[in-house]
């Protein structure tokens, strides 16, 4: 599953950057009339685009460009059904790149942090859609672990979705290894 593009941070950033080139060899042009209006247009249109890439960073509820969660509030947590027959013991990807978020839902929390899955996930100017693993400490602050590995993203996508519009979330058991000296890595049961 992939963002739309132009929803893709990366494609409204070149957009601005574009139609800002734009409106300057509009600005340069020698046509009485139509350079003002013209550059005007290419100007609202940059600005449009740069608050949307800006609005989601800066309101107080709702999710930024990767889809985390900025909140729990009014979100039941439910545990998650089996994937499987059984419950299945699973390493989160790219938790070697959330160092810093695992430490601190880790140091937020007296025991282990509760894992909850959201779908439609993405890295940070990515543009592919997973199943992302928020680690959530004491004090309700949400960290990104990572994600959930690709070939369960399918299968959770849409329970996940479902969920989500009832005003639900899934959690699941989750172990927090290592920490000091060593990388933390987290696993996680489906």
């Amino acid at each position: 599953m992939w963002k739309p593009i132009w929803r893709w941070e990366v494609f409204l950033l070149a957009m601005v950057l574009v139609l800002a080139i734009a409106a300057n060899a509009v600005v340069r042009a020698d046509w009485p009339v139509v350079s003002p209006v013209l550059t005007i247009a290419l100007l609202v249109v940059a600005v449009g685009l740069a608050v949307l890439l800006i609005v989601p960073l800066v309101t107080a509820k709702g999710r930024d460009s990767e889809n985390t969660r900025k909140t729990l509030e009014g979100v039941e947590l439910v545990p998650l059904e089996p994937v499987g027959e059984a419950r299945v013991s699973m390493r989160v990807e790219e938790s070697e790149r959330r160092q810093t978020s695992i430490d601190a839902a880790v140091a937020t929390s007296r025991d282990t942090p509760v894992a909850v899955l959201t779908p439609r996930a993405s890295r940070w100017l990515g543009r592919e859609l997973r199943v992302a693993v928020d680690l959530v400490g004491d004090g309700g602050g949400i960290h990104r672990a990572g994600f959930v590995p690709r070939q369960f993203t399918v299968a959770l996508d849409e329970p996940l979705r479902m969920l989500a519009a009832e005003g639900r979330a899934a959690r699941v058991p989750v172990v927090v290894n290592g920490g000091g000296a060593a990388r933390f890595t987290v696993d996680i049961q489906l």
